[in-house]
């Protein structure tokens, strides 16, 4: 809830049972005196009459309504991330996983390592979803991301300078543990049963592993994710001071984007 008041996120409500309300009125006013727009309406209900309204008992006292921004065109987020970027940086992609927890965990992981941004394929779940912002303790509501429709998306990571790497059980593949990543890295990490098919693992101009111990076959891939982020936050804290090699400049392309559904319309946000 904190982090969605304290986002861009045009919260309408907050309903919250009576031990919440001083909360809910400092939080308010903590927007408000930010430059926050028009204060959202605070509603206090029973602990039962809550729970009926968000329709399962683990609320924690109190739900916001905020209104969906408009979905971001890849090219576009990606034309906005890259000024801001001194030095290294990754983004992590998503094009085929399908669990919510997965993905929640998967931007909590983003967040925690750094991630410029995220882009997700066209099967994943709503970052906005309840159990997304629950896992992800609400990354999706302050980390950049956006839907790219396919393969050929992957494109436009090389347009903005990113190098594409899949992330595969491969042991032909380069090893994590002595890769050199390129200066700015597009992290591409598969579907939770098969892994990346073969048109997305063509899109990819790099392939890199994470060698295990006999006896284990693979990762959940938010587990994975991590251990790969991590690495990479390692490496790029001891390289931070090394200059990026030259590059020629870059423009905006014209993507497509598959988007999400219904911008302006509501959609809960839960503590």
């Amino acid at each position: 809830m904190e982090r969605a008041c304290a986002s861009r996120l045009d919260i309408t409500e907050i309903l919250c049972v009576p031990a919440r309300e001083a909360w809910a009125r400092a939080l308010i006013a903590s927007r408000t005196s930010a430059g926050g727009d028009v204060p959202p309406v605070l509603r206090v209900f029973p602990e039962a009459e809550l729970s009926g309204i968000a329709g399962y008992a683990f609320h924690r006292g109190a739900i916001a309504f905020a209104r969906r921004p408009a979905a971001s065109e890849p090219g576009v987020m990606l034309a906005g991330i890259v000024p801001a970027i001194a030095g290294r940086a990754s983004i992590l992609v998503l094009p085929e996983t399908i669990d919510p927890e997965n993905l929640g965990a998967s931007f909590r992981n983003a967040a925690a390592f750094g991630c410029a941004a995220l882009l997700l394929g066209p099967g994943c779940p709503d970052p906005f979803s309840r159990r997304v912002l629950r896992v992800s303790m609400g990354a999706p509501l302050g980390l950049p991301w956006a839907r790219i429709s396919g393969p050929a998306d992957l494109a436009l990571c090389g347009v903005y300078g990113f190098t594409t790497a899949a992330c595969v059980l491969d042991p032909g593949a380069l090893d994590l543990r002595t890769w050199d990543p390129p200066f700015r890295l597009a992290l591409v990490l598969g579907n939770e049963a098969y892994g990346l098919s073969l048109e997305w693992l063509a899109a990819c101009k790099t392939r890199v592993t994470l060698p295990m111990g006999s006896g284990a076959d693979s990762l959940n891939v938010a587990t994975a994710g991590a251990v790969f982020l991590y690495a990479l936050s390692a490496r790029d804290a001891q390289a931070r001071n090394s200059v990026p090699p030259s590059t020629e400049s870059v423009t905006s392309g014209d993507p497509e984007s598959a988007g999400e559904a219904s911008p302006g319309a509501e959609v809960p946000a839960f503590s």
